[in-house]
């Protein structure tokens, strides 16, 4: 009760004028009114806002979510990049080794052919030489 009132004669609709609610409530009670109603506010605006924050962290964790699987796309792209540049890689150096082995084979080769050269050019000179005595040159 106030000032002899009830609490529920004290709380007049919001139709009837402030000079009405001041002779029936007393100014404390004016004054608990507008805290109300300033309450009241602070709290609808505060359940705005939150709101308000709710939705951007629901958009915030979609973006999140869009990242995170692009990330997840991107690693398991550079994984297989990676795995192909391996495979390359493995590809070059066995035919590099099948180039040096052939390269080897080429000089082995050689070399045996410049030996049997260096025979038949031997050869041909002791020839040149056995053909120069039989017919009587002089050696110059």
């Amino acid at each position: 009760m106030v000032d002899g009132i009830s609490t529920a004669q004290s709380l007049p609709s919001l139709s009837q004028e402030w000079t009405i609610l001041i002779p029936q409530l007393g100014f404390g009670g004016v004054i608990f009114t507008a805290f109300m109603f300033l309450l009241k506010w602070v709290l609808k605006t505060q359940e705005k806002i939150l709101d308000n924050s709710k939705e951007e962290r629901v958009g915030t964790h979609l973006v999140q979510q869009g990242f995170l699987k692009t990330l997840e796309q991107l690693n398991i792209q550079s994984c297989e990049f990676h795995k192909q540049v391996q495979d390359s890689h493995s590809f070059q150096r066995s035919e590099h080794d099948k180039m040096l082995d052939g390269l080897n084979n080429i000089c082995i080769v050689t070399k045996q052919h410049a030996e049997c050269l260096d025979k038949i050019q031997r050869n041909l000179d002791e020839q040149g030489r056995v053909l120069v005595r039989i017919n009587g040159y002089k050696h110059e």
